[in-house]
């Protein structure tokens, strides 16, 4: 178990101590407790290390245990499995995974062979808001290059990797967001986890399920209802030495995280200040965990972290039509597939104002308008409202059941297949006639009727004349009695956070790497713009890999980075050997490369060979399959992390290629 070298002091700390030498506020206890539930102050979210006594001690401190949290723990001891990892989640056990358990269950798997293609239509989704190009290549690479890692991280627990074809991954099977940008026919697979030998495709939380499941094969044990509430860090070196954290019984506990301090706390939904502050939306609501609230921001905020992608320019994940209820702290989601045509949705002034009937989900709530992609116009028609009639009462549910926190959670919420359950419940507003229902919700009665009559003109007439809704997904509304329900913007997710380097250090305003502070996954995530499907779960991947790596003594950016076709970096050496010292897990070692007509024929191990952490047999593999292939850009070792990195930086070294 990697949870094995902790120091705890028996008496757990008030947390009345000061921060003078970094300028912020005392009384960490009750004051970083207070401050939770906002950022009103953003200095108590971090605390000078000279004030602070541990009572805990690890190697790595990993903050938040979605896809991000998970997969750091299977990398940290497929590299080490004596590493000295303790997690943190703020969620109680039941409620576990974050955004990921509400994400649509994606993960994007672009051909190696048309890796250029892919990246022509993601640098087109990005603009007008552009990615640092070394990020960029380094993370298209990673989504081409890192099946078989995920696929042997996912086999001890259990689960497969499959596409929504069913069986076996394979290129082809794939949902392509946006049609019209330049790129969009690059070959790739949608993939999702699933248990294996009949596992369900795209089940609720499949993915976050199958990682977690890797993660605790391998001995991971969270500690659930444990928040972290602030950042220790160092007033002269500006070194983040560990975190604060907030107890079940409400105390905080310093704890000391020797290799780094790793947060995957997610974005900023649930925090409907942060969502006005960034966003200029007066009520937009989370659809996903309740827990994420915004804490990793806060912290990179307070310590001066340099940030990007708060308020991205067609809101990333989109706006989806919510529906808040009093029982749920997240919203539902709007059922994206109506079988009945009777309902229409109705901005502030009670009258249309789109087609409301388009799949835009297909397009994470955007519409192709005018040469551009824009967001539906929910955000600034409130209060909207759906209006049906009772057959469309009758004839599906009105929330969708796999998307959204509360039906994607570990207990979710069964909506009844007919609405009755809701109605009773008041969750959906009843009324005998249009006019009584406009009075109810707040429109204008005349405005509401004169509305709903048009709308049967058009049907009678078989055109939607306003916003061209397809005509076969109109009904009059007409069958007594009338319904509404209120729907809100609801985000499932959020890129904002600081800006991180493809090591998954964190960075300050300089560009400069804020020591012993890394970051993953969505928090500061490289969506800066539109959104395909499957970037954000396998981004998490991607980046707590590095950043682990990074931490463990590995050299993120020695990842294959080099586009298909590019010579590898021996194609002009002469023949001879070419010995390169290297540094792996542990000390240095010898690695001989041997070169003739311009190819890599043989790759051996010279002096210090017991200082290697990986067997020779791995050795062997590695050096094999770079060899056979003639390329840098092979898979790593699993469980060998470090060395086989330290081994493929060593041919750059030896033939004078930068990596950058």
């Amino acid at each position: 178990m990697a949870t094995s070298n902790v120091t705890r002091r028996s008496l757990v700390k008030g947390a009345a101590l000061g921060a003078a030498s970094l300028g912020v506020a005392a009384g960490a206890g009750a004051a970083l407790a207070d401050e939770a539930a906002g950022y009103k102050d953003p200095s108590s979210w971090v605390r000078a290390t000279q004030n602070v006594e541990w009572d805990e001690e690890h190697d790595i401190v990993v903050v938040g245990y979605g896809m991000a949290g998970t997969t750091a723990y299977v990398e940290a001891v497929e590299i080490d499995p004596n590493v000295d990892i303790v997690i943190y989640d703020s969620s109680d056990e039941e409620n576990a995974g974050g955004q990921a358990v509400a994400s649509g269950q994606c993960v994007i798997f672009p051909e190696p062979n048309d890796i250029e293609t892919f990246r022509t239509y993601m640098r087109a989704m990005n603009e007008p808001n552009p990615v640092p190009e070394e990020d960029f290549e380094w993370l298209t690479t990673q989504f081409s290059s890192d099946i078989e890692w995920i696929q042997g991280a996912l086999e001890p627990a259990g689960y497969e990797v499959g596409y929504s074809g069913g069986g076996a991954l394979r290129y082809g099977t794939l949902l392509v967001e946006f049609p019209d940008l330049v790129g969009a026919d690059f070959v790739g697979a949608t993939g999702h986890f699933r248990k294996k030998d009949g596992g369900v495709p795209f089940e609720n939380g499949g993915c976050w399920n199958g990682m977690a499941a890797a993660a605790e094969v391998r001995g991971a044990k969270p500690n659930y209802s444990h928040r972290v509430v602030c950042l220790v860090q160092d007033a002269v070196t500006r070194r983040v030495d560990g975190v604060g954290v907030q107890t079940p019984d409400g105390s905080v506990i310093y704890v000391k995280a020797n290799k780094g301090v790793l947060l995957c706390t997610g974005g900023y939904e649930g925090d409907a200040q942060m969502y006005r502050d960034f966003n200029g939306g007066s009520t937009i609501y989370n659809a996903g965990s309740p827990y994420v609230v915004g804490d990793g921001v806060k912290m990179q905020m307070a310590i001066g972290a340099k940030m990007w992608h708060m308020d991205n320019h067609t809101m990333s994940c989109g706006m989806f039509h919510g529906i808040k209820v009093p029982d749920f702290d997240t919203c539902f989601i709007r059922q994206f597939y109506m079988v009945q045509g009777s309902w229409m949705e109705v901005a502030a002034d009670g009258t249309r104002y789109y087609d409301e009937a388009r799949s835009y989900q297909r397009q994470h709530m955007k519409y192709y308008d005018h040469g551009s992609y824009v967001d539906v116009p929910i955000g600034r028609m409130q209060p909207v409202h759906i209006v049906f009639d009772d057959a469309c009462r009758q004839a599906q549910p009105m929330v969708n059941n796999w998307i959204g926190w509360p039906v994607s959670c570990r207990n979710p919420y069964d909506w009844s297949a007919d609405n009755s359950v809701e109605v009773e419940k008041g969750w959906i507003v009843k009324a005998d006639t249009i006019e009584e229902l406009a009075e109810l919700i707040g429109k204008d009665p005349e405005n509401l009727r004169a509305e709903v009559d048009h709308f049967n003109e058009m049907v009678e007439a078989g055109a939607d004349a306003d916003f061209g809704r397809d005509i076969s997904t109109m009904a009059k509304i007409e069958t007594p009695p009338f319904y509404a329900i209120e729907e809100f913007p609801a985000m499932p997710a959020c890129s904002g956070g600081a800006r991180r380097n493809i090591k998954g250090e964190v960075l300050n305003w300089d560009d400069e790497p804020i020591e012993n502070l890394y970051s993953a996954g969505e928090l500061g995530s490289l969506v800066s713009n539109l959104y395909q499907n499957g970037t954000y779960l396998h981004e998490a991947i991607c980046s707590a890999r590095a950043a682990v790596d990074t931490m463990l003594g590995g050299h993120a950016d020695l990842h294959p980075t080099e586009g298909a076709g590019v010579s590898e970096p021996w194609a002009e050496a002469e023949d001879g050997d070419y010995p390169v010292e290297v540094v792996g897990l542990h000390d240095p070692y010898t690695v001989i490369f041997t070169i003739k007509d311009k190819q890599l024929v043989g790759i051996a191990l010279g002096d210090g060979k017991e200082n290697m952490f990986m067997t020779e047999d791995q050795f062997n593999e590695l050096a094999d399959e770079i060899v056979s292939q003639q390329t840098m850009g092979v898979d790593i070792i699993a469980g060998a992390t470090v060395d086989s990195q330290a081994i493929i930086g060593g041919l750059m070294t030896a033939f004078g290629k930068k990596t950058s």
